[in-house]
């Protein structure tokens, strides 16, 4: 003896099978991302972190730097130093902190350490100027000494022209 409702019944029970799997699908796929998500979120901001201490040891490494060729290149105004020898060691440092910044790095950070790198040459290209200016500040001084007396010489001679005109008349 069969049941009437036999189509019914497997239908009621392929439709409860149906949403329990649903069901445990959403449930075993939640916990999955709850579990697997973090992990990868974990691990990006891991690697994220490694990176910004790397930057921040290459930002103290090059500051530690900067700072050395701020007083290398404040010491070409020590009367006494080899000059040249000075500036070809500064130029020389300045090389060598351009090619230690990082070209894989995001542009802003890289134009911002070359941005650096090129005003301390400015720097050190005024600092040779301004020297330079100093030797002519004295020549000036040469000169307009040399100017005085040129002036106080004219006077004197336009003074005995005149002495010279008014006794031959």
């Amino acid at each position: 003896m069969k049941p009437k409702n036999t189509k019914e019944r497997r239908n009621s029970f392929l439709k409860f099978l149906l949403l329990f799997l649903v069901t445990v699908g959403t449930i075993v796929t939640a916990v999955y991302f709850n579990f697997k998500v973090p992990s990868k979120e974990n691990a990006l901001l891991k690697n994220e972190a490694k990176n910004i201490e790397k930057e921040m040891n290459f930002q103290d490494d090059f500051s530690k730097q900067m700072t050395n060729v701020k007083r290398m290149i404040d010491s070409l105004d020590v009367p006494g130093q080899n000059i040249s020898y000075q500036n070809s060691l500064v130029s020389k440092k300045l090389v060598d902190l351009q090619g230690q910044i990082p070209t894989k790095d995001s542009t802003y950070r890289y134009d911002m350490y070359t941005h650096i790198v090129n005003l301390y040459v400015e720097l050190q290209e005024t600092k040779d100027k301004l020297r330079d200016l100093k030797d002519a500040e004295s020549t000036i001084e040469e000169y307009k000494e040399a100017l005085d007396n040129c002036k106080q010489d004219y006077k004197e001679i336009q003074r005995d022209l005149d002495i010279a005109r008014r006794s031959s008349n």
